[in-house]
């Protein structure tokens, strides 16, 4: 009698298991983790799918409003550095880009104002910004010109593996890197600046934003070099839209 309960019990934790368990006619899900007590009705664990917020057509809300001031406030940045050589002007204007990026996002995901525009201006904004200010940098000094070199071919090259994705349908795939060297050159920015800005404290800073500037260069090549090989995969591997399957080559070693 043990035998056959205890043959019964393992039978009943299997079919818990693998999710084909029941109580009062009610599937048990599958275990989480590998434990029975992790097992809950559908709806009420984490494993419910997640409500994806929606992305409007809206233009002007005030994330986007936000991305235009940032484009329209560069060329002021470029007159402070060039023109007017007013270090910390440029340091305050600076400042304002630099936290105005973090806003505008932060605002479109708390008051769900997530837009197709916003998706197109915040990488505009970005790109102009570590594209205009760094030559502006190195025009003043600022830091070595080779930098501004690398920064632009690698723009220049990724622009090249554009028409891939569009002869497909497809958008880029932003990496986890690309984002982390875009985020080193932005703070290497203002922490140099202010270095020539004559701040409390600028020789410190100015080591510091060096460093930053050093691995964001570092890490922007390197995601440059990722994106042309996802870009040279999909060329392989997806045949462009009016092309069919057949035509296309195998891809090999994808």
């Amino acid at each position: 009698m043990n035998a056959a309960r205890d043959g019964r019990r393992e039978t009943d934790l299997r079919e818990w298991r693998t999710g084909e368990g029941k109580v009062l006619g009610a599937r048990i899900p599958p275990p989480r983790d590998g434990h029975l007590s992790a097992a809950v009705p559908p709806g009420l664990g984490p494993e419910s799918p997640a409500r994806v917020p929606e992305v409007s057509d809206r233009f002007w809300t005030l994330p986007n409003a936000i991305s235009l001031a940032r484009i329209a406030l560069i060329p002021v940045l470029i007159l402070s550095i060039l023109a007017w050589d007013d270090p910390p002007l440029a340091l305050w204007l600076l400042g304002v880009l630099v936290i105005s990026d973090w806003l505008d996002g932060k605002i479109a995901r708390l008051w769900n104002m997530r837009s197709t525009w916003g998706e197109r201006l915040d990488p505009i904004a970005d790109r102009i910004l570590v594209a205009a200010v760094p030559v502006a940098f190195a025009v003043a000094g600022y830091i070595p010109v080779w930098i501004v070199v690398v920064l632009i071919a690698r723009d220049l090259l990724l622009t090249a593996t554009l028409p891939v994705y569009r002869r497909r349908g497809l958008d880029p795939e932003v990496t986890y890197l690309g984002k982390a060297a875009t985020f080193a050159l932005f703070w290497s920015l203002p922490l140099l600046l202010a270095g020539h800005a004559g701040v409390p404290g600028g020789q410190a800073f100015q080591l510091v934003g060096e460093a930053c500037l050093y691995w964001g260069v570092g890490l922007y090549a390197w995601s440059g070099g990722i994106y042309v090989w996802q870009a040279w995969r999909i060329a392989r591997a997806v045949p462009p839209r009016g092309v069919r399957s057949a035509d296309v080559g195998a891809p090999d070693g994808v």
